[in-house]
């Protein structure tokens, strides 16, 4: 096979294999990943990895050849499982344990076994395979959760790869997602990539509040620098290929299907129902919410049509075959409830259905009830709307797919409150005419210009974009490495050195008004200050008075709150780079200090620019626990403000998003310098990093996973450093 230009990782191909009376036949694979991207492969210059759909065992050696060479032909690629490896990793862990797991449904069983096992070993092969058929210059997309590990050991053996991972169904809130005991292994899967997708902002931020609380990268925006690299998260909303649907109307085959289901359901009103049969999508709420429409509203009684089509799905999985008998049961329950005189209330299929057959039920329907209680994206809502053209139809929408952030017009509704649901059939049936047909044009609208190939095109340029931010190893800074800065300074015409105080300056203390500067720091800065062509600054997230008492008459720069505020040198005036409306804390200070009298030791700073939870008093117990609680209760209002929350040394900040060290940091770098060092101490003094040019010195003191270059392992060896550099300097 020819080495393609990109290429495609996932758990299954758009083109699957069975054995029929003896003879192997290949045929398209269902689920919204295959049909979204089957376009992708008619390109010559990519290739598709992925599972072709029958175990090893089933296939001879001279079959596996025959099955590859076939593929070959639609520019796939097959991945050999046997029937261990598909029970273990698919049934097993990928749908036993990550399906609903990442759904924050409370069935999942967290285990590390045999499943654990497994999963990791058919990652691996999956990345063995990808690396055979890649060269140095190819993409790689690698999508879902059955792969998370991949990207990681993609990077391990090829180290410059553009790597891009894409999600397609939820990621949990962070205090749920860390609560797995693999989640630190999956997170760093993931975090092999250069650009990691998901359907919603929402969900992106769940993943990168994750990152942080793992410990596993310094969180900046949508960003994620890790030692080795800079992973940029972000939200690509999933389309459809709208053009098919909205055309479909027109074929023959549609038009025959079409026929036979107004011959079935005469005059009655359509409510249609189409989804995979599984747990997260409601089959069992939606049956109590068309129950309770019944009775309530007995006038629709032979008037109306529940056409519920069941895919099978995961039929191997005992959740799953006791959800189809309960499906089954409550259909049977309803039918012989309120049917009669040969009406069914429910008409009833477990199966899979052509794409023409499912066209013309998007067609005949007047409702397309489509209420998952939680869905990455669900593209049923999607093809619905896309095949209504030139007809009506109404879409009642579950509030938790995906699809809500992008369908507002639909009638959206919780799918856990059957009365809710109820009146959102009621209203459906009845909606006039030119409000449906007001809503229905401006999805489709937005549907004909955000498809499933803009979709591709998306995200395939940002991760284009993304390769481009790699990061350099971070290595311990002794011996010769500090002689070679101490040349550079010594030799530099012009020096700006850019200190955190906190943990840099001065220890960490438990209590922050404890951390004044001693007498010995202070004639530190002035010897620094004194050098010939040396400009120092401090740059603290402490704020403008504190900085302002302790520093005021030191001959540095100072910048408050992040870089908030700046003073240039002594006796100048304070200007403030960050001009905002700051009511925003009168609304969240007293949610933060009723935490704070819950857990105690703790206490609520306020700043001109931000509010700081202090836990370092607290037990570990009431920090980690209220930690969770904050940012799962204002998280979402935090973001809804355009604001902040992130965590630091025994703190919790909540500030503008326009606020950072990297806005002080290209304040201070207005002159040209040839010797640039930045020292600092936790997440915060990372966009001061990546501010720095390309030969700055950048220093993290202490642990943690960090962009800058060099580490010192104290901040005593900060201070001897700076010592050292005071004594070189002319």
């Amino acid at each position: 096979m020819r080495m393609p230009q990109t290429i495609i990782v996932s758990n299954r191909l758009p083109v699957s294999v069975r054995r029929n009376k003896g003879k192997l036949e290949y045929y398209p694979s269902s689920g919204g990943l295959a049909t979204g991207l089957s376009s992708f492969t008619k390109e010559k210059s990519n290739v598709w990895i992925g599972w072709p759909g029958i175990a090893a065992e089933d296939l001879s050696e001279d079959e596996k050849q025959d099955v590859t060479e076939r593929l070959a032909t639609q520019n796939c690629y097959p991945v050999f499982l046997t029937r261990r490896q598909i029970e273990d990793y698919y049934n097993g862990y990928s749908n036993s344990v990550l399906w609903p797991y990442l759904h924050d449904l409370e069935y999942y069983r967290d285990v590390k076994d045999k499943t654990w096992r497994a999963y990791r070993e058919v990652n691996q092969l999956f990345a063995d395979v990808t690396v055979m058929l890649a060269h140095d210059r190819c993409r790689i997309w690698v999508h879902d959760y059955q792969l998370m590990l991949v990207p990681r050991m993609l990077r391990k053996q090829r180290p410059d790869a553009d790597i891009g991972f894409f999600m397609h169904i939820p990621f949990p809130m962070a205090d749920k997602a860390v609560q797995l005991s693999t989640h630190r292994s999956l997170i760093k899967g993931l975090l092999g990539s250069n650009l990691v997708g998901f359907h919603t902002h929402g969900y992106a931020q769940h993943f990168l509040e994750s990152c942080q609380i793992a410990g596993l990268g310094a969180v900046i925006a949508d960003r994620v620098i890790t030692s080795t690299l800079e992973t940029e998260v972000t939200a690509f909303p999933l389309g459809i290929d709208y053009l098919k649907y909205a055309r479909a109307g027109s074929s023959t085959k549609v038009k025959h299907e079409l026929a036979k289901l107004h011959k079935r359901y005469g005059r009655k009103k359509v409510i249609l129902t189409v989804d995979r049969l599984d747990p997260t999508k409601g089959f069992v709420e939606r049956l109590n919410a068309y129950r309770d429409f019944l009775e309530r509203y007995p006038k629709w009684r032979g008037k109306v049509v529940m056409s519920m089509l069941a895919v099978p799905s995961r039929t191997d999985i005992p959740v799953y075959q006791q959800l189809r008998d309960q499906v089954e049961s409550m259909v049977d329950t309803i039918n012989n409830r309120f049917g009669k005189g040969g009406w069914k209330p429910i008409d009833y299929h477990y199966r899979s259905v052509s794409f023409e057959k499912l066209s013309a039920l998007y067609q005949v329907a007047h409702v397309a009830f489509v209420s998952p209680i939680k869905d990455g994206m669900n593209l049923v809502a999607k093809e619905y709307i896309a095949s209504k053209s030139g007809k009506s139809g109404v879409l009642i929408l579950s509030r938790t797919a995906g699809a809500a952030t992008e369908l507002k017009e639909a009638l959206l509704v919780n799918p856990d409150r059957t009365l809710e649901l109820s009146n959102a059939l009621a209203q459906a049936l009845m909606m006039p005419a030119p409000e449906l047909q007001l809503r229905l044009k401006r999805m489709q609208k937005h549907l004909s210009a955000h498809t499933v190939q803009t979709w591709t095109k998306d995200f395939m340029h940002s991760l284009s974009r993304s390769s481009t931010h790699t990061v350099s190893i971070t290595l311990p800074l002794y011996g010769a490495r500090i002689q070679k800065l101490l040349s550079d300074y010594t030799a530099a015409k012009r020096r700006l050195l850019l200190l955190d105080y906190d943990g840099v300056l001065a220890p960490i203390r438990s209590v922050p008004s404890k951390a004044a500067p001693s007498s010995s720091l202070l004639q530190l800065l002035e010897k620094l200050s004194k050098q010939k062509h040396t400009d120092v600054a401090v740059i603290s997230g402490r704020s403008q008075e504190n900085l302002e008492a302790w520093l005021g008459n030191a001959p540095v720069a100072l910048a408050a709150e992040h870089g908030a505020a700046i003073k240039s040198a002594p006796g100048q005036k304070w200007q403030h780079l960050v001009q905002e409306n700051n009511t925003w804390k009168a609304a969240l200070k007293p949610t933060l200090e009723k935490y704070a009298k819950e857990a105690p030791g703790s206490f609520v700073e306020e700043k001109q620019h931000a509010l700081v939870w202090h836990y370092r008093k607290s037990t570990p117990y009431m920090a980690q626990k209220y930690n969770a609680i904050i940012r799962r209760n204002l998280g979402p209002i935090v973001k809804k403000m355009g604001l902040q929350l992130n965590n630091g040394h025994k703190i919790l900040e909540i500030k503008s998003s326009q606020v950072n060290k990297s806005v002080a940091t290209k304040f201070f770098m207005i002159e040209t310098y040839d010797f640039v060092l930045a020292i600092g101490d936790d997440y915060t003094d990372e966009s001061m990093y990546k501010a720095l040019p390309r030969r700055g010195y950048s220093i993290r003191v202490g642990r943690g996973v960090t962009a800058a270059k060099w580490r010192l392992s104290s901040q005593e060896k900060a201070i001897a450093l700076l010592e050292r550099l005071a004594h070189s300097g002319t």
